[in-house]
């Protein structure tokens, strides 16, 4: 099987095309595609399907003919991924898949339009969802944080410093507020904006979650306005609206091969 790797401000992806949804993986197929030791390695894993031959895209293919069949790295479904949806669109235009500078991509969470501009790719990613707030234990210490929806879910918790806190081991979350897991930001200011560090379901500490620094930009600016992340892959840049939030950043294509699945 053919497979390109990509990312977005240090969050990987293996991306693999199945553009009729006739090959499709399973979840331990998935899990070792993205193992760093055993397989390509990555975050998570982008199918690359037409919209209309998907049963969870089949709905949006009048509105956009790709379909980001998204998976984390533990090969469980998620619904949306601001970093993966700017890499999906790299793919396409690499591919010649599309030949325009705003593509629509049909996703778990409904469309969401891509505009390119030279190296930087803008997502409009949708209204957030402000949820109320929540506590978690993260490396023994219990924080609260605001639960917010970016199609997925989010629990942004303000710290002193990020760095202080060990990442790498799950969180301990209200299970019955969020029974599919959830991504736990933590958050401190800078002068532009904030600076963040994630554990996304499914996966462990990553290097950036577009989805979460959209959160994130949303409980630090508390209305509309724009703002930076500074994530450890680098930086991406918060717009947010009334009616939206446009995220941006690069989204790189580093390798692609053949690997056995």
């Amino acid at each position: 099987m053919r497979f390109v790797k990509g990312h977005g401000t240090g969050n990987d992806f293996v991306i693999v095309a199945d553009f009729d949804n006739d090959r499709p993986l399973s979840a331990a197929a998935i899990a070792r595609l993205c193992d760093r030791r055993r397989g390509v390695g990555g975050d998570g894993l982008l199918r690359v399907v037409r919209a209309a031959k998907h049963p969870d895209g089949v709905g949006q293919a009048t509105a956009a003919e790709w379909f980001m069949d998204y998976y984390n790295a533990d090969g469980s479904v998620a619904e949306m991924c601001g970093n993966g949806v700017r890499v999906f669109v790299r793919y396409l235009v690499a591919e010649a898949l599309v030949d325009e500078n705003q593509v629509p991509v049909a996703t778990r969470a409904g469309v969401r339009d891509v505009l390119i501009d030279g190296d930087q790719f803008s997502v409009d990613m949708g209204a957030a969802v402000v949820l109320g707030t929540s506590t978690v234990d993260v490396d023994g210490e219990v924080l609260t944080g605001r639960h917010i929806s970016m199609g997925n879910p989010h629990l942004v918790c303000r710290v002193s410093d990020p760095a202080d806190y060990d990442l790498m081991t799950q969180p301990t979350f209200d299970t019955e507020l969020f029974p599919t897991g959830v991504n736990v930001e933590l958050v401190s200011p800078t002068d532009t904006g904030v600076r963040m560090r994630v554990h996304e379901r499914g996966v462990g500490e990553t290097e950036s979650c577009g989805t979460g620094a959209c959160a994130a930009a949303v409980e630090a600016l508390g209305g509309p306005g724009t703002c930076t992340v500074d994530v450890p892959g680098g930086r991406l840049t918060v717009t947010v609206t009334e009616e939206t939030v446009m995220l941006t950043g690069p989204a790189v294509l580093v390798a692609e091969g053949h690997t056995l699945v």
